[in-house]
């Protein structure tokens, strides 16, 4: 698939070896780029655009995870409730033209949380998966 609207930047941004701004070499590429750069974006980091975000990076550290009043399994539960309903919020109201989300899947175990997305980039007949992990460490 070829670029429909012009150069992008690639995420996250790096020199390429031509000495110019890498960019992705397709709109698939570039949506993924903007995908991981949403997800992996806490929301009021940026300056401008306080709701752009979907706070992946620190969801471990959520209140409904940490607070021992409770129960473990309640605790996983909410986590991956409230996981799913941030991230499919911000991909519906960043993303909902550049991409199709087929799957959205939240697993806490112990400290970790693994999240998978799969996605078909618009225009695109192919599924994508993107996973994250992070730990509370």
């Amino acid at each position: 698939m070829a670029l429909s609207h012009g150069l992008h930047l690639a995420f996250p941004f790096r020199i390429a070896a031509d000495g110019r701004t890498a960019a992705p070499a397709s709109d698939a590429e570039h949506v993924r780029d903007e995908l991981l750069q949403l997800l992996l974006t806490n929301p009021g980091e940026r300056p401008f655009l306080v709701e752009f975000g979907g706070g992946v990076r620190r969801m471990v550290f959520e209140p409904a995870y940490t607070s021992a009043t409770i129960h473990p399994e309640a605790r996983t539960d909410v986590l991956t409730g409230v996981a799913k309903a941030r991230i499919t919020q911000a991909l519906s109201r960043w993303l909902a033209q550049r991409l199709t989300l087929e799957m959205l899947q939240v697993e806490v175990r112990g400290e970790l949380v693994e999240i998978t997305v799969k996605y078909r980039p618009a225009g695109s007949a192919e599924s994508r998966i993107v996973k994250f992990q992070r730990t509370g460490q």
